[in-house]
C-alpha cells in the first residue's frame, strides 16, 4: 500500500468565497522523491491577510496566478 501526503494553502477558511492558493502533494517513501506542485487561480476577490500569511505567499505574487491557463500552473520543485 502507498500513501500520499497531501497539503493545500488557501486565502480564507471556506472554500467557494475564498481561494485556494497552491497545492502538493508527496508519495510517502523512504527518499521523498516523487512530488507535485500546482498553484491555481484566484476565484474571488475576498481574502483573509491573517489566512494568507500562513502560506507565505504576498497578495502581489498570489494576484500573478490570474493568469494560470484553466486554473492551475504546475511546477517541478
Amino acid at each position: 500500500m502507498s500513501y500520499v501526503r497531501v497539503d493545500v494553502e488557501s486565502d480564507g477558511p471556506i472554500p467557494g468565497d475564498y481561494s485556494m492558493i497552491s497545492f502538493g502533494a508527496v508519495l510517502v517513501t523512504p527518499t521523498l522523491d516523487m512530488t507535485f506542485y500546482g498553484k491555481l487561480r484566484l476565484i474571488s476577490d475576498k481574502w483573509i491577510p491573517e489566512a494568507l500569511a500562513v502560506s507565505g505567499f504576498g497578495r502581489d505574487e498570489v494576484l500573478n496566478n490570474r493568469g494560470a491557463s484553466k486554473g492551475l500552473s504546475c511546477e517541478s520543485p
